[in-house]
């Protein structure tokens, strides 16, 4: 992700990216002339190569833009081998060994004995190049996430790094393998500062182990160049993944320690927001039943026949109650959602039923609004393994959805079409429809359609997130089928068709 944030996609200016050409050519080209002091073979080959970590800096923060600059350095360092080491630095770093190996065998600076040698020396400095230098200098930039270090944590940082670089420095002083006594310095510099620290450490040790091995002091005072170069290139590695490898342990434990912190912290919100929810739920639960049975009492004439003027209020009173019931309850269903995941009590049930009864539901509304509601049914049961209130609400969401958006006169249909295993429910209105960018957001939750005649219409936009949640508890699915603004919208609710032997036994 870092890698990705760091490439660098706007296009600079043509004084701006001369610019970097030159202070990425400067920087490699005296990177590369330092380096060349501490060569094992001929003044040509060094086991540490720091132009190519900056080189793979420059190109990962800079852009590939940077390149022509790296590459007019590296001529400018190494003439004699410049085309072919360019190519083989561009293909990759086995390759760009072995095709300067051979310059260096072919224009005579390294004899042909020496191949081997000089190979394994040029591959391993430009391994511990990417390896020691990129990640030094990558932490030096600025990171997403990452606190700032201070100048008392840069002041640490130096501080261990001096040190390690004495005690490198003293155990490299005697002819006892005593080197990787360091170890234990350079792994308290990855525990304390994860890999700000562990990449300065790392690096400080290698340098002063390879100043060592060129001047053949402390273990290496006997030792044959290929030996030289295995002792340091084992040293370097194992450095380096050693404190690579603990600062990117530690930093994980952080992480997932951090995240397990977030996680209990939303999961106690979520509980106290689901709560809460379900007190109001039950304060406001009982005193809009009693208004719903008074209602009903009136609306059946119970109590005695209602004038004929009160029915028209009455059934725009029982659709309001019948409003808010629904939007409690879409409240509680997406706390409970988010708490947990939702169950079903599944078993046989003729889908034929439920959709007579969610149509039934909506006959007030319907008769209020104008609006022709139909079903379209086969005569024949349709058999799903399913939770029929489950169902029943999605169903409830749908023809509400319909009726609410739809154009004058309102027109819904209901049909119910079967497959081999599958049941599929379409519910389709004649209403404003939904444009492209609409489309991507319906199941989202508290997301409310506009209604281009009237702008935003009333409701808590947990309808359609609620209804595909029902429908995958219940093993099924919900999706927008059909839309087109002005010509209204088609959703469909595929469920699986219940077993024969269930539906036998039941």
């Amino acid at each position: 992700m870092a890698m990705k944030r760091a490439v660098n996609t706007v296009i600079p200016k043509p004084w701006q990216y001369f610019l970097r050409l030159a202070l990425v050519g400067v920087t490699y080209w005296v990177a590369a002339r330092l380096s060349l002091n501490l060569a094992l073979v001929h003044g040509q080959v060094t086991p540490l190569w720091p132009p190519t970590g900056i080189a793979l800096v420059a190109i990962l923060v800079l852009g590939r833009g940077v390149a022509p600059g790296i590459a007019l350095a590296a001529f400018a360092v190494m003439r004699d081998a410049a085309a072919l080491i360019l190519l083989g630095a561009l293909v990759g770093m086995m390759v760009s060994a072995t095709v300067g190996s051979l310059v260096l065998v072919l224009s005579g600076t390294v004899p042909a004995s020496s191949f081997a040698a000089t190979w394994a020396v040029w591959w391993t400095g430009d391994a511990m190049g990417v390896l020691l230098v990129a990640p030094f200098l990558l932490n030096l930039l600025p990171h997403r996430g990452a606190p700032p270090l201070g100048w008392r944590g840069a002041a640490e940082v130096a501080t261990l790094a001096a040190a390690i670089g004495l005690v490198t420095y003293i155990l490299f002083q005697n002819r006892y393998r005593l080197e990787y006594l360091v170890l234990p310095l350079i792994m308290a510099a990855a525990w304390r500062y994860r890999l700000r620290g562990a990449a300065p450490a790392a690096l400080v040790a290698s340098i002063v182990a390879i100043w060592a091995a060129v001047n053949g002091n402390g273990p290496f005072v006997h030792e044959t160049l290929l030996e030289k170069m295995v002792t340091l290139q084992a040293f370097n590695v194992s450095l380096s993944l050693a404190s690579f490898l603990l600062a990117s342990f530690v930093d994980a434990r952080e992480k997932n320690e951090q995240m397990s912190r977030l996680y209990q912290s939303a999961s106690l919100a979520i509980a106290a927001k689901t709560d809460a929810i379900n007190v109001a739920a039950q304060e406001l639960g009982a005193p809009l039943a009693v208004l719903t049975s008074y209602l009903a009492l009136l609306a059946d004439g119970k109590l005695g026949p209602a004038p004929a003027r009160w029915t028209a209020v009455l059934n725009v009173m029982a659709d309001k109650a019948w409003h808010v019931n629904r939007i409690m309850t879409d409240l509680l269903d997406a706390a409970r959602i988010e708490a947990h995941p939702l169950k079903s009590k599944r078993s046989p049930v003729d889908l034929r039923d439920v959709v007579l009864s969610a149509v039934e539901r909506a006959r007030t509304r319907a008769e209020l609004n104008g609006a022709d509601v139909a079903a379209t049914l086969d005569s024949e049961p349709v058999e799903v393994e399913a939770d029929a209130r489950q169902l029943g609400r999605i169903l409830d969401n749908l023809i509400h959805n319909g009726l609410t958006y739809a154009a004058r006169p309102p027109r819904l249909r209901v049909s119910v079409t079967t497959g081999s295993a599958r049941a599929v429910v379409h519910v389709t209105d004649n209403g404003v429809g939904m444009s492209e960018s609409e489309r991507a957001r319906i199941f989202r939750p508290f997301h409310r359609g506009k209604d281009p005649a009237f702008g935003s219409v009333p409701g808590s936009g947990l309808g359609l997130y609620v209804s595909r949640q029902l429908a995958e508890a219940n093993e099924g699915k919900l999706t927008l089928e059909r839309t087109e603004v002005g010509l209204g919208t088609s959703f469909a609710l595929d469920l699986p068709l219940a077993r024969r032997e269930a539906v036998k036994s039941n």
